[in-house]
């Protein structure tokens, strides 16, 4: 039996789609049966679907979380940090509950999102609807290979998920935390490539870092290196696709983790200007304008909440 749910640690899709939502009911116990059985919902579409690829979850935001399930909190689960420096600005948006759907069809995706909508019915209110897809051989709209020292194979699961040494109650569950971005690609693109591949510090064709003799600066690659301070992994699995249209462009980005605080200082490093006054340039280029933390529990865990709170 798959412990997680799935869209977590599995291999990118072709297309994506995120509901954000407000919970309208205060029935708790109806709320907690409804949420329980998504994941098998998901399964049954999925199945109907095999050759799309179908997969999603649901996750718990972290305010709605102490409403749900009051009797245990997962360690170190928070709100989205505060990233604010210069003009550099992450508001938080709290949101009660987050369903991620992904597939290779885009008609998959639709049929998933609107038979879980029928199923939760007017106790949730949808309060922010993105379409995501994979652009090209998974690059980013600025033109560039996304998250190229994503971890792989067998190692995606061990940071992104809570192992049984962590936590029984939360073993294969996982913290998430998401951002909108809203690129500039008009300002991007003016740049040209040169001064594009010395921002993100890579090869825009092959995604290579460059050689540091010809780095001027701190680049995008050194402030999102997966190493902290002493020199430790940080355990970071990055799921992101482009969304967008004609007008308005940017990046859904995930990051799924079993170490939360390891993450936060990581974007923080991000933001924060160092010892040298330097931030990721990065940022220079594009906004976040959706920011929240979310848990995404295991199966068992929404099972046995369930089987609970029947007695």
């Amino acid at each position: 039996m798959l412990k997680a749910q799935s869209g977590l640690c599995d291999e990118p899709n072709l297309h994506g789609l995120s509901l954000f939502c407000h919970v309208m009911t205060d029935d708790v116990d109806v709320m907690r049966r409804k949420i329980a059985r998504i994941p098998s919902i998901i399964d049954e579409l999925s199945d109907r679907f095999s050759e799309a690829m179908l997969n999603g979850f649901i996750a718990i935001g972290s305010e709605y979380w102490d409403i749900l399930y009051p009797e245990h909190r997962p360690e170190g689960f928070g709100s989205f940090p505060e990233l604010r420096e210069g003009h550099r600005d992450a508001p938080e948006q709290v949101f009660d509950l987050l369903i991620n759907l992904r597939s290779d069809r885009y008609d998959a995706n639709y049929l998933a999102a609107r038979t879980l909508n029928e199923w939760l019915g007017y106790d949730i209110e949808i309060a922010e609807h993105v379409h995501s897809f994979r652009y090209l051989d998974g690059r980013d709209l600025m033109g560039f290979v996304d998250a190229p020292d994503n971890p792989r194979g067998l190692r995606r699961r061990n940071v992104a998920l809570i192992d049984k040494q962590q936590s029984d109650l939360f073993e294969h569950s996982s913290y998430l935390f998401v951002q909108k971005f809203k690129h500039d690609l008009k300002r991007w693109d003016y740049l040209g490539i040169e001064r594009q591949e010395q921002v993100l510090g890579r090869d825009k064709v092959t995604s290579e870092k460059l050689p540091e003799a010809d780095i001027i600066g701190v680049t995008h690659a050194s402030k999102t290196r997966l190493l902290d301070k002493n020199e430790q992994p940080i355990p970071l699995l990055r799921q992101n696709m482009a969304w967008g249209d004609t007008r308005e462009q940017g990046m859904l980005a995930m990051y799924f983790t079993c170490q939360p605080k390891a993450v936060v200082n990581w974007l923080k490093q991000r933001y924060q200007e160092d010892d040298s006054n330097q931030y990721d340039p990065l940022l220079d280029y594009t906004q976040a304008t959706v920011n929240s933390a979310f848990f995404v529990p295991s199966r068992a865990f929404l099972a046995l909440s369930l089987e609970r709170s029947a007695c």
